[in-house]
Order: structure tokens, then C-alpha cells, then sequence
């Protein structure tokens, strides 16, 4: 099938690496602020995200295990943000990885709808580490804006 001209299509943006510098992650724990030491500004207002995350395990994940990924709205009332996420306060909840079995590196990509409440929403992702096993540092997050729009 041939993609017509004005037919909707997704658009996607410029990939932008969210600069981790990530520790590792305890089993059922959380992030913290600076293992993704670049918040993220939305700057296209696309309503959509493709979100990469490359990690590791010591041993291999086991079936049907996730990782969570959670966005922090930051300046969302003047400099005033969200919560942090944590066990106790889980907010901010965007979408899960599934991690496969038979693997200790694992490479995932969710589509996740992004809470843009202003023009140039900013954001500081986290993630949950809902396996059974610890998560090795060195893990990566990267981010590409998607929009629709009419093909040329």
C-alpha cells in the first residue's frame, strides 16, 4: 500500500539520550533523581513518546518481570513540581517494559502518552525496577518525540 499525500501519519523527532548515569536498582526500588541527570523538555508539544530502555541483570530476567517507567512533571505550577515517585507514592505512572526470559541484556521500546499540561512541558523520568533480581548501573534511557500530521 502506497502512503498518500495528507494521508495522518506519526512523525517522529530527534532521539535525545536522557544522559543516565545510573547506579544500580535494588529489586521493587525506585530511581533516583540523578541517575537521569538531564530533565527533558518537550519542546516540539508532541503528544507521544517511543521511550528506550537498555539494562542489564546479573542473571537472566525471568518471563513476565517489568520495569516501570514513571515522568515527573517539573514547573508545572511556576517552579513548583510533582511529587517524586516511590513504593509509598507511586505517581507519575507512563507505561512498563516486560522483560524477556532466556536474557540477562535486555532492550525495550514502549509508546507512551506524555501529560503535557503547558507549551514545552518539562519532565524527570524514573524508573521501577519490578524484577526479582537487581538491575545492573550502567542502564539507559532515551526518549523521541512522536507527532501526527499529514504525509507530503
Amino acid at each position: 500500500m502506497t502512503i498518500g499525500a495528507d494521508d495522518f501519519i506519526e512523525k517522529y523527532g530527534t532521539q535525545d539520550d536522557l544522559d543516565s548515569t545510573s547506579a544500580s536498582i535494588a529489586t521493587t526500588a525506585f530511581s533516583i533523581s540523578t541517575d537521569v541527570v538531564t530533565p527533558w523538555t518537550n519542546d516540539d508539544d508532541a503528544p507521544f513518546a517511543a521511550v528506550t530502555l537498555s539494562c542489564t541483570y546479573a542473571t537472566t530476567a525471568v518471563e513476565g518481570e517489568v520495569v516501570n517507567l514513571y515522568g515527573r512533571m517539573l514547573n508545572i505550577d511556576g517552579t513548583n513540581d510533582a511529587a517524586v515517585p516511590t513504593a509509598a507514592h507511586p505517581v507519575g505512572f507512563l507505561g512498563s517494559f516486560r522483560l524477556e526470559t532466556g536474557t540477562s541484556a535486555q532492550y525495550h521500546q514502549i509508546v507512551v502518552k506524555l501529560p503535557n499540561g503547558k507549551t514545552s512541558a518539562e519532565y524527570e523520568f524514573y524508573i521501577e525496577n519490578g524484577s526479582t533480581q537487581t538491575m545492573s548501573s550502567g542502564w539507559i534511557l532515551k526518549i523521541t518525540p512522536i507527532a501526527m500530521g499529514p504525509h507530503a
